[in-house]
């Protein structure tokens, strides 16, 4: 009997060391909620704050476009959007379409304001988000049509 509660109790005292384990390994945030601060980060033109958000090389894929950058902050030009009439973004869906414990898919149906909180352009874009530090990172984006980074 005895030898049965130790055997129990090793067994438990286990299981809560990789419980314990992987909820330390966890990443911050979720997919979805790295990609919201994405936003979040975009809308301030923080590109320091964006590339630590990112994983380099950042990639996208708009339309029959593909870019490769070092860093997320070399492929997009705030000074040009705001130009072009952008002030900020706002995220109309986020929808997670795969994760694993490396991986993940996030949708995001978004649109474009000016100043007079006007939309100027409402899009979808798909974002690669991977584990890098354990921490999810954009990879990079693809969408079915062009949107501008302000470097076009």
């Amino acid at each position: 009997m005895k030898q049965l509660l130790l055997l129990t109790a090793i067994l438990l005292t286990g299981c809560m060391d990789v419980e314990i384990e992987l909820d330390a390994k966890s990443p911050e945030r979720t997919p979805t909620e790295t990609v919201s601060l994405y936003v979040d980060n975009f809308n301030n033109a923080n590109v320091k704050a964006l590339n630590e958000t990112t994983a380099s090389p950042f990639f996208w894929l708009l339309g029959e476009e593909k870019n490769v950058y070092d860093k997320y902050g070399d492929s997009v030009d705030f000074q040009a959007l705001q130009n072009n009439g952008w002030s900020y973004s706002k995220i109309n869906s986020l929808e997670l379409i795969y994760e694993d414990s490396e991986t993940s898919m996030v949708h995001m149906n978004f649109s474009r304001y000016g100043a007079d909180d006007q939309v100027i352009l409402t899009a979808s874009a798909s974002y690669l988000l991977m584990i890098y530090d354990d921490n999810w990172k954009i990879k990079g984006s693809f969408a079915p049509t062009h949107i501008s980074t302000g470097i076009d």
